[in-house]
């Protein structure tokens, strides 16, 4: 088993991802919400590595939006970086 996989990863979000939840709609905030906060936390690598210039950049769906992340294992963080 992949060690990274034990690690429960510490979430940061980024001040333009909260403005744009904000534009949302409360139930899909929530949601969101609980995804970046169940979901990262514990299996960032799970969602879909992106490719080319963002190749170092990940996503998980949530119905129509997209939560777009980095993972910088070396401070054992995920950054949201986008919605």
């Amino acid at each position: 088993m992949n060690s990274k996989r034990l690690l429960v990863y510490k979430i940061v979000i980024d001040k333009k991802v909260i403005k744009d939840l904000k534009n949302i709609d409360k139930v899909w905030q929530d949601r969101i919400l609980e995804k970046i906060e169940t979901f990262l936390k514990e299996r960032p690598y799970d969602g879909k590595k992106l490719v080319g210039n963002l190749s170092n950049f990940y996503r998980i769906r949530v119905g129509d939006y997209r939560i777009i992340y980095q993972i910088l294992d070396d401070i054992i963080t995920v950054e949201v970086i986008k919605i």
